[in-house]
């Protein structure tokens, strides 16, 4: 589907938003319009107060630096209110159970929850007991905010989302599955190079594969070849290499294996970077590089998801 094609309505069908795969393309558009909106609204210092006399609370599980600061900033731009609640500094830190949790921050009025840094298992439960809209800002399985900003970006800089190659080199991890089930439900190809054993879920393959075209392999040269967009992100399982920088060296993002890419090719990084381990400081820096426009876009989506779950429109 086009997404240039589509005419907005600026609402949603779920109440939670926890992953992508509950999303179909059109509800991905959604939320992709309503942050061009926002980010445009923002650029010219228009005053949105969608939030007015709303309050999000802000449960993370460790630290953060761009879900914290986008989600605070953003909130106070849509004039709500927010409640930072790190998970150490509450009971869930001495065994309250994430039951107990879900049910009394609805009770004390928050309006919806911004839940980080939780097991999968925790999330679900937190959300099926919480009487306000959960938002996943990352779990162990998936991180769909940050890829919902990366789509934003890549339609903001390449002018479409169909029809793109985006090759994903790395672990198999959060950011991948979300990349698969994100990428293939706007119609582009996915090709994720990964180490052996470090592969995204079947199950989040097999699911992606019913909406578009899915390559694994273990060669980030066979990835990357032809590809609109190089990606990659922090290893969480790092392996020795002879250099000891703990990333092996072929699936370090170089330029070498940049140009293996289409010329006008964007690279990616969901940040934070480590130069020299995933990705050279040639290509993080370059001009290639968008990950600042995807760090800044994470303010403008998530914006856009509080507006189209707590006010119900642009």
């Amino acid at each position: 589907m086009d997404i240039n094609k589509y005419t907005p309505k600026f609402k949603l069908k779920n109440r939670d938003l926890l992953h992508l795969a509950d999303l179909s393309a059109e509800e991905i558009f959604e939320l992709l319009y309503a942050a061009k909106q926002m980010k445009r609204k923002y650029k010219v210092g228009e005053s949105v107060p969608l939030l007015r006399g709303k309050t999000a609370g802000l449960l993370f599980g460790y630290v953060s630096t761009r879900t914290r600061i986008s989600f605070e900033l953003g909130i106070r731009q849509l004039g709500g209110d927010y409640i930072f609640l790190p998970r150490n500094e509450t009971q869930l830190s001495r065994g309250e159970s994430i039951r107990d949790t879900a049910v009394l921050l609805g009770r004390y009025g928050l309006d919806a929850v911004v839940v980080r840094g939780f097991a999968e298992k925790d999330l679900l439960t937190f959300a099926s007991y919480s009487e306000i809209p959960v938002i996943n800002g990352i779990s162990d399985t998936a991180h769909p905010l940050h890829v919902l900003a990366d789509l934003y970006t890549v339609w903001e800089k390449k002018g479409r989302l169909d029809n793109l190659k985006l090759a994903y080199v790395g672990d198999g991890d959060n950011v991948a599955n979300s990349l698969i089930m994100g990428g293939t439900k706007c119609d582009m190809s996915i090709s994720i190079a990964c180490p052996n054993g470090y592969s995204p879920a079947q199950s989040i393959i097999d699911r992606g594969m019913q909406f578009g075209d899915i390559l694994i392999t273990d060669d980030a040269q066979e990835a990357v070849k032809d590809a609109d967009i190089v990606y990659t992100d922090s290893y969480a399982v790092k392996k020795a290499d002879e250099q000891g920088t703990g990333v092996p060296e072929k699936y370090r993002v170089t330029e070498e294996l940049m140009s293996l890419a289409k010329p006008d090719a964007l690279f990616m990084h969901c940040m934070p970077v480590h130069r020299g381990e995933e990705v050279t400081a040639e290509v993080a820096d370059g001009p290639q590089s968008a990950v600042y426009d995807q760090a800044e876009n994470r303010l403008h989506l998530n914006k856009a998801v509080l507006a189209l779950l707590l006010a119900g429109e642009k």
